[in-house]
């Protein structure tokens, strides 16, 4: 798949209250889609926009030029208040825009610059139009714009905080910044269980066995009994050998065959209905669950699982000096593709992620 990495202003637009619409007419919602397309498409030819994809009633453009973004948001904004003075269905619109890095991956676009652009889309007001700092001051010398300047917004999973300008200055909706923070749920098409079973507890077993519990628990305390005089090498033998050797052996064995149902790797495909679920996907992964990104490779994300009650650990994780066997019970891989992510760990934490998903996901 070919990769491109490029700097693009990001547009993100939502039809506010769209649920509801559909909800209360399909054929209002469908006609206000058809609508929509008609302002948008000659709109976007215009300036050069590029319609990437499609999420219901939200839009995902790429435009080359922060100036061209705004301009044709704010008369795709225009056109709409235009349209909803006739007798026709009325609707409205918030769009966000962001200047940044992106990569495209075949069709598909990820980076920061479609992340903060779906963050800031929200912030919006109906009718109004978010950008952040870097499109103000890409435009500012080429567009009069009069905005409302509102800084330090915290935006969730983006380690700095951003000033943001909205417009038109003055809304009917008086937002504060505390209000600022908007909660969205989670939209599923598909979750594919693509774990192979056998094969991934075969692996498990066979690793807890050579490497992880099997040794920790029994081998490792016998040979430090040898090592520290309490036991000589032929009172291992001996104990090896007889029924109470015996049994602890096989006991050991169930520990770890038991172990080894919960620490597996399963691996789930999540296919979103929007991609800006994406990003709540990882509101699971590190508010609700406490990961941390560990590395990061092009669309692939590793996290490692740092909760608070194990402070005492936290600060070895990740490093040499903690067990391999332990980090890889810890970690996490998340692979981005567009609006399908793929999600692969130990059973036990991938289970409870894809728990979590579904208690977000909205139900229709």
């Amino acid at each position: 798949m070919p990769i491109e990495r490029k700097l693009a202003a990001i547009m993100f637009t939502d039809i506010v209250g769209f649920t509801k619409i559909m909800t209360t007419s399909e054929d209002t919602a469908i006609n206000i889609l058809q609508v929509q397309d008609g302002i948008f498409n000659p709109l976007l030819k215009e300036h050069s926009g590029n319609l990437l994809k499609k999420m219901g009633d939200g839009l995902l453009i790429e435009f080359s030029s922060a100036v061209n973004a705004v301009e044709c948001a704010l008369k795709i904004q225009s056109n709409i208040q235009d349209y909803n003075k006739t007798d026709g269905d009325e609707f409205h619109i918030r769009i966000g825009i962001h200047l940044g890095d992106v990569l495209m991956l075949g069709d598909d676009i990820l980076g920061d610059g479609v992340n903060i652009a779906s963050r800031i889309e929200p912030l919006a007001s109906p009718d109004g139009i978010c950008i952040t700092e870097a499109v103000h001051q890409s435009i500012k010398s080429k567009l009069k714009i009069d905005a409302k300047r509102i800084s330090e917004v915290d935006l969730k999973h983006i380690d700095d905080k951003y000033t943001i300008y909205k417009l038109p200055k003055e809304s009917s909706n008086n937002d504060e910044v505390e209000q600022l923070i908007v909660n969205r749920n989670i939209n599923i098409n598909s979750i594919d269980d693509l774990t192979n079973t056998k094969k991934e507890y075969v692996h498990s077993f066979k690793y807890n066995l050579l490497y992880g519990f099997f040794p920790i628990l029994y081998i490792f305390p016998l040979i430090m009994n040898i090592s520290m005089g309490d036991s000589s090498f032929s009172d291992f033998i001996n104990y090896l050998v007889s029924i109470e050797g015996i049994i602890e052996f096989i006991v050991m064995l169930l520990v770890t065959f038991f172990v080894s149902m919960f620490t597996y790797k399963k691996t789930y495909k999540i296919n979103f209905k929007d991609i800006r679920n994406v990003s709540l996907l990882l509101d699971v992964l590190i508010l609700d669950m406490n990961y941390k990104t560990f590395s990061q490779e092009s669309a692939i994300i590793k996290y490692i699982h740092k909760p608070k009650i194990e402070f005492m650990y936290n600060s070895l994780k990740g490093t040499k000096y903690y067990p391999k066997v332990l980090t890889e019970m810890d970690m996490l891989t998340v692979e981005f593709d567009g609006n399908t992510v793929t999600i692969s760990g130990i059973k036990f934490h991938v289970n409870k992620a894809i728990k979590k998903i579904k208690n977000r996901e909205i139900r229709r």
